[in-house]
């Protein structure tokens, strides 16, 4: 996690006053913190639509996705981490926890647009997405998120690489050592020649963070009404055509979906909000 600099600035009593009102306590802090919002929407390459892949297990089990984190829900930490590199479009794939997540978000975040899609029979990550083209299919680039994942990931660093790599998907990867429930890549350069499922060992891996950017165009790849994951299907077919990037990015990163991952998870996410 990289520190902040302490930076002071003169500004107009009518320019304070308008930073003021965007201070509601809950996504928007502080007026530094109002401040650091509008530089980072003022410079972030425009990407205004994320996708969070909220299914995560059976019905009837424990949903990651609404698991606490510093008092509130892992969800509303992820649509307020959005939110703050400029998205105003959530589209929620989450199966059959779609009421319990509607319970805790609503139909509406203010400066965020909620758009719930439905599966009628679990369809897979990639499946899922496919389900989602019709509010995708006409935009440049589009971000996901899985609904177990806790990061403060630079998204706006992520859309630089993205846009400058020019291939149809890149995945936000990060170092770790070897784990069989985590997929894997293997690299050349930016470039992912090969994606290694979770199970195929590595004694130091490249793991995939579950943080992607793709281009419509790799929705083509996923049959209608079909089910299939991307990390099985979709992934190893763009490696292997050359259109798959790595991003590795420093930072916070943990998959709750385990309870020790989710322990480690809450304490440091505690030490970083105590600074």
């Amino acid at each position: 996690m990289r520190k902040k600099a302490r930076l002071t600035i003169t500004l107009s009593p009518d320019l304070l006053q308008q930073i003021d009102r965007l201070v509601d306590q809950r996504t928007v802090r502080s007026r530094s913190h109002a401040i650091e919002s509008l530089l980072r929407q003022s410079l972030t390459p425009v990407v205004s639509t994320a996708v969070l892949l909220a299914g995560g297990p059976q019905k009837g089990e424990t949903l990651p996705a609404l698991a606490p984190i510093d008092g509130q829900p892992l969800i509303r930490q992820q649509v307020e981490h959005l939110q703050s590199y400029g998205i105003r479009t959530i589209v929620i794939l989450a199966g059959p926890h779609e009421a319990a997540i509607r319970r805790e978000l609503g139909d509406r975040v203010p400066g965020i647009r909620l758009i719930y899609v439905s599966e009628n029979e679990p369809s897979g990550t990639a499946g899922a997405l496919k389900l989602a083209e019709p509010y995708l299919q006409s935009l440049p680039l589009f971000l996901v998120l899985h609904g177990d994942v806790l990061t403060d990931i630079d998204v706006a660093d992520f859309v630089t690489f993205q846009q400058k790599e020019n291939r149809l998907a890149s995945i936000a990867v990060k170092p770790r050592q070897a784990d069989p429930n985590l997929g894997k890549v293997l690299l050349q350069g930016n470039r992912i020649t090969d994606f290694l499922q979770a199970g195929q060992e590595q004694s130091i891996s490249i793991v995939n963070t579950g943080v992607y950017l793709l281009r419509p165009d790799v929705l083509s790849l996923v049959e209608p009404h079909a089910a299939a994951k991307l990390e099985t299907e979709i992934f190893p077919r763009l490696a292997s055509m050359g259109e798959l990037s790595a991003f590795l990015f420093q930072g916070i990163w943990f998959d709750i979906s385990s309870p020790a991952n989710y322990r480690l998870a809450q304490e440091r996410w505690r030490q970083k909000e105590q600074g």
